[in-house]
């Protein structure tokens, strides 16, 4: 339900060049009442991006975009996981059975087709997902993402076929 759980997060990033950098973060790190079930979302990753050219200073698109790195509590419940621990309570994903938070590999590939539309590719312990992500206006920094679940833990990544495809969707704002 929208509005349910209350919870706090916190996200560091560091630029290593002009086309590389660094995250780490938390979603949902601390829970203020027993109805987040999101997951406490803890990542490092790392990001490089690649230009396809230059023209006097403006980027000139298609941009190339690839992460890689370890995350936990909704990005971490597939069966490729490890160092499981209770340290800070549990991954979040559930309120009934408190799972222990787990680490995972995550990865993603993206092309940025232009200011506002862009394509990817993402593994995220889940699911494996494709989508688009698209940016209606310039001067406001709403964006609308949508995904189809390929493949997904529950049937060891198989893949899904027509009749299985699930997809995902959000809107967010920049503040």
């Amino acid at each position: 339900k929208i509005g349910e759980g209350t919870s706090a997060g916190f996200r560091w990033d560091y630029r290593l060049s002009n086309t590389s950098g660094i995250a780490f973060g938390a979603e949902q790190l601390v829970h203020f009442d027993d109805s987040t079930d999101t997951g406490r979302n803890i990542y490092l990753v790392a990001s490089k991006a690649t230009w396809s050219g230059e023209s006097k200073g403006n980027t000139i698109f298609p941009i190339y975009v690839a992460t890689a790195g370890v995350a936990t509590g909704r990005m971490a419940v597939g069966t490729i996981r490890g160092f499981c621990s209770d340290f800070i309570g549990s991954s979040g994903t559930d309120l009934k059975h408190y799972p222990n938070l787990c680490w995972s590999p995550v990865f993603s590939v993206a092309s940025v087709w232009n200011e506002r539309l862009s394509s990817y590719f993402e593994y995220n312990s889940r699911f494996f997902l494709l989508g688009s992500s698209y940016a209606p206006f310039r001067n406001i920094p709403l964006r609308g993402n949508f995904g189809l679940i390929l493949s997904d833990h529950v049937d060891n990544y198989k893949l899904h076929d027509g009749s299985e495809i699930n997809w995902v969707f959000n809107i967010s704002i920049g503040i």
